[in-house]
């Protein structure tokens, strides 16, 4: 099931088709696989994101209303808050850096029912058009291992278009989500600016 798009996979688990946790695992097996090679996933929440995906298989055992995106795998540009999980900007400066809320961004994700199952890679404060930085180091395109996926969202292009989730946040302000997405083959939107809340 990686490679399938969001929309897909939460049209079968609404339908019982597939289990959240089967996902999960099967995203989590192919972060393992490839990612050695992309370096595209900085910070791994599988623990976290199997047990999401076990409450979620419960709600949906249970009957309990869920929201359109529920058991759906996604991951985070590293950027972007997540309560919790590091979020270090791809700077030496934010190593360690936990914090205590998520992004809006990332909170409305989540109470679609999404699962959060990591961080991806940027150049060190999203400031280039190409992901590397001193902190968690180069990520490479999925097509070609010697050429760039591109920035400032790199990471979250390469983990999409490498199968490792099905569905990724970035940011944009002049290409960084749209400029990866060209350079991976993969669909990026660029929201209207104000159509969603920067917090966090």
């Amino acid at each position: 099931m990686p490679f399938e798009d969001a929309a897909e996979l939460a049209a079968q688990v609404a339908s019982k088709e597939l289990s959240p946790v089967e996902i999960v695992r099967a995203h989590l097996d192919r972060i393992q696989a490839v990612n050695p090679q992309l370096n595209a996933i900085v910070t791994l929440v599988a623990d976290r994101a199997i047990e999401e995906a076990k409450y979620a298989e419960e709600k949906l055992v249970r009957g309990d209303a869920t929201g359109p995106l529920h058991g759906v795998p996604f991951t985070v540009k590293d950027s972007l808050d997540t309560a919790g999980v590091p979020t270090q900007r791809g700077s030496p400066i934010f190593k360690g850096r936990i914090p205590a809320a998520d992004a809006t961004s990332v909170a409305r994700l989540r109470q679609a029912g999404a699962v959060l199952l990591a961080k991806t890679n940027l150049p060190e404060f999203s400031f280039a058009t190409e992901t590397d930085n001193l902190l968690t180091g180069r990520t490479n395109n999925p097509w070609n291992l010697d050429r760039t996926p591109g920035g400032s969202s790199g990471g979250e292009s390469a983990a999409i278009a490498a199968g490792m989730s099905p569905l990724g946040l970035g940011s944009d302000v002049a290409i960084s989500v749209r400029g990866p997405a060209a350079h991976t083959g993969i669909v990026a939107l660029k929201a209207t600016r104000g159509r969603d809340p920067t917090m966090g």
